[in-house]
């Protein structure tokens, strides 16, 4: 209970407040915020400091123990190296052999090279032909399919029309029996 009442008597407090007081409030508020910042920036420098100092002794020491992986490093690369420039070497041999191979094979079957571009010309004029009648077929097809559709869906539409009319007929026929 006690601090409802505290609280209830700090906000009618305030409101009773005049601008002077707060102007006041202001002014010191803003006065001890700059000397915190002033009283902070020299701990920060001091900070910097020491974090560069500490930098820089880090740095120096990981010189010099980098130093010995650098060269275990170095030796790696170059065993590396002398690995895949024999792999490279080996696999340039067997891919020149193997294409010394395909040349004199290819010389024995390149004596008569126009006959088989003749018969590869004749069947691609009787594919481009086959194709164009496929299509020509096709859109034969679409057209006789579109021309029955179109009698069909004339001829529902006047059967259903005389569906309807027979029924009203019907209708009429029962009203006249049951109202009369």
């Amino acid at each position: 209970m006690d601090k409802e009442i505290r609280d209830y008597l700090d906000r009618r407090l305030t409101i009773l407040a005049t601008k002077d007081d707060i102007e006041k409030v202001r002014q010191e508020t803003n006065a001890n915020f700059r000397k915190w910042k002033e009283e902070d920036k020299g701990q920060v420098t001091e900070w910097r400091q020491e974090i560069k100092a500490e930098m820089g002794q880090i740095i120096k020491n990981t010189r010099i123990e980098i130093g010995p992986i650098q060269e275990e490093m170095k030796e790696w690369a170059r065993k590396i190296e002398e690995g895949t420039q024999s792999a490279l070497s080996q696999i340039r041999q067997t891919i020149d052999s193997s294409l010394r191979q395909m040349k004199e094979a290819g010389d024995a079957r390149a004596t008569h090279p126009t006959e088989g571009m003749d018969k590869l010309q004749d069947q691609m004029k009787k594919a481009s032909e086959n194709i164009v009648a496929l299509e020509e077929k096709i859109r034969q097809g679409f057209t006789e399919v579109k021309d029955e559709l179109g009698s069909m869906i004339k001829f529902s539409y006047s059967d259903l029309e005389k569906k309807l009319t027979d029924l009203e007929a019907r209708v009429k026929s029962l009203e006249k029996m049951v109202l009369p």
